[in-house]
């Protein structure tokens, strides 16, 4: 049985591009002005109803729109998110923020393609922003596409080195690929950025377990189920690699503890159990 992974910890980092006030006619610039700061308020109703009083004063407001779809996000309603952000792009095609957000939103939908397609535009014109590019690595990891995702994420880490979330994006890409030394590696930086990543630790003890490291994985187990004790498939993990050191008694306690959390994990431990503990 192959190490359980926890790739998309953190699929999405949503970064929601909430466009700045303009210049807009008298009581179209007021809402919108209002709808602002309702959604940084966290009243994202009354937002939406301010941004559809600027957009009634003044249709060709892409900015509205956009920002209207921010709050529909927010408020799960991804539907009317993404007619908003369709009709901003229809008022203006170069409206970056727009792509990135729309994607956003493909990208929690799982329609990984469309979420890449968006991407794409943003940096057709814009190769400075290291979200976007962390956003499409994470995309591509989704889709299989590994060295792509690769590609993306070492970009991102030349824009921004200090984004947890690229290294473990990439330490994902590269376990993916087979080169456990390199996802170690990355493993180690996120964890570096963020020491709270349970599944960092639960990840990197995997790569080691596979590169014959059993005493480290061990020690990121342990690691991650104190930041993590509820995660069944860390208690597996380390259950297994209990097995291969000989440790017995101990490898039996953690697939107990692992069917105890998740009972569906059964099956799959089963030629590990005791008869006795079955």
């Amino acid at each position: 049985m192959g190490p359980f992974r926890s790739t998309f910890r953190r699929s999405l980092i949503v970064f929601l591009v909430l466009l700045p006030a303009r210049l807009l006619a008298g009581e179209a610039q007021n809402a919108f002005n209002e709808g602002i700061k309702f959604y940084r308020a966290g009243k994202y109703k009354e937002s939406i109803s301010s941004f559809s009083r600027a957009i009634k004063a003044s249709p060709k407001a892409d900015e509205a729109y956009n920002n209207r779809g921010l709050a529909y996000s927010k408020l799960g309603q991804t539907e009317n998110a993404l007619k908003d952000y369709d009709e901003a792009l229809k008022l203006n095609g170069k409206l970056t923020d727009a792509y990135v957000n729309r994607g956003n939103v493909y990208f929690a939908l799982k329609q990984y393609d469309r979420a890449v397609k968006d991407y794409d535009e943003v940096v057709k014109t814009d190769t400075k922003l290291p979200h976007v590019y962390r956003q499409r690595g994470l995309a591509f990891n989704a889709l299989g596409q590994f060295e792509k995702a690769v590609a993306d994420f070492n970009q991102a880490q030349k824009l921004d080195a200090k984004d947890p979330e690229v290294y473990y994006g990439r330490g994902v890409a590269y376990r993916r690929l087979g080169k456990n030394e390199q996802a170690a590696h990355d493993y180690s930086e996120a964890i570096k950025l963020d020491p709270k990543n349970a599944e960092a630790y639960n990840n990197r003890a995997n790569a080691n377990s596979l590169l014959g490291k059993y005493d480290e994985a061990i020690n990121d187990y342990d690691t991650a189920l104190k930041l993590d004790p509820k995660n069944a498939k860390i208690y597996a993990n380390r259950g297994v690699i209990r097995a291969r050191q000989g440790k017995s008694d101990e490898a039996q306690k953690d697939f107990r503890k692992a069917i105890e959390l998740d009972p569906s994990l059964k099956e799959k431990l089963e030629s590990f159990l005791r008869p006795n503990t079955k």
